[in-house]
């Protein structure tokens, strides 16, 4: 049976009127996660950055709905959450299939003229290269060549994948951002008027640094690279020196990203 969608609970703590002196960042997940995702970067991006997980359909409180199978689809709901709220101070955060809908919520609020103050993207290639991918679906693919790609990736402990009870669970959820991320096309548009920054690590297979500096090609409005030691989940081993770096960005301080391997840089195009 099919479960009910819901146009409520995207954001967990569902807070009031936005504070004018702070920015809310709005983090979305990787594919199989939920708002939990970023529990630890409470309250340590500083008094004038409110973190703001977003919770996707089909996890932890909105696990009675239906997951969705296309970014589009992800992206109209989060603009329609956004609109109530009507921020006018905040910013966007994304992990892998979290920046893919980052970039459509991003183009999508910028045409509503309520753009971001910036787009912070992770772990993902950028859309125009990542949208050429080749074989089959998520939705083609059997269980164990799926938990397969998943133990790829790094970020699930062996004993969850080695579950049949916990993949009894997880595995359609997984199936279905797969199939957000497999069944991705980019869509020629103006590059956007948001200064973005692009994070990655070193050692991820799947996200080279050519797939990172290829952001720079997507705004008009200012880019900055940095990658850190680790794979696709290098931002939880590398967390305390990754939450400065997006505040840094945040801040419109994107020039002073601190020491380390900070690359790619640029006051615009």
């Amino acid at each position: 049976m099919k479960r009910r969608a819901v146009a409520t609970g995207w954001f967990p703590s569902e807070g009031g009127t936005a504070d004018p002196f702070r920015l809310r960042l709005y983090c979305l997940p990787h594919a199989g996660a939920g708002a939990s995702a970023y529990r630890a970067w409470g309250g340590r991006l500083g008094d004038g950055i409110e973190v703001v997980p977003v919770q996707l359909p089909g996890r932890e409180a909105r696990f009675a709905e239906e997951p969705a199978t296309t970014a589009d689809e992800i992206a109209d709901g989060m603009c329609a959450a956004l609109a109530e709220r009507g921020d006018q101070h905040w910013a966007l955060f994304g992990h892998s299939m979290g920046a893919l809908i980052a970039y459509e919520v991003a183009h999508r609020m910028s045409a509503a003229n309520r753009p971001p103050a910036h787009l912070v993207v992770s772990g993902m290639t950028a859309p125009p290269l990542a949208a050429h991918r080749s074989g089959p679906v998520a939705g083609a693919r059997g269980d164990a060549e799926l938990i397969d790609r998943i133990r790829s990736l790094g970020g699930t402990p062996e004993d969850v994948l080695r579950s049949a009870e916990m993949m009894e669970l997880l595995l359609p959820l997984f199936r279905a951002d797969y199939q957000v991320c497999d069944g991705y096309r980019f869509r020629p548009r103006p590059p956007l008027s948001v200064p973005v920054t692009a994070l990655g690590g070193a050692a991820d297979p799947g996200v080279p640094v050519t797939g990172l500096t290829a952001w720079r090609d997507l705004t008009t409005a200012g880019y900055a690279m940095r990658v850190f030691p680790g794979g696709h989940f290098y931002l939880n081993d590398r967390i305390d020196d990754v939450l400065p770096v997006v505040r840094a960005a945040c801040m419109g301080e994107a020039p002073h990203l601190g020491s380390g391997p900070a690359r790619g840089s640029r006051p615009g195009r």
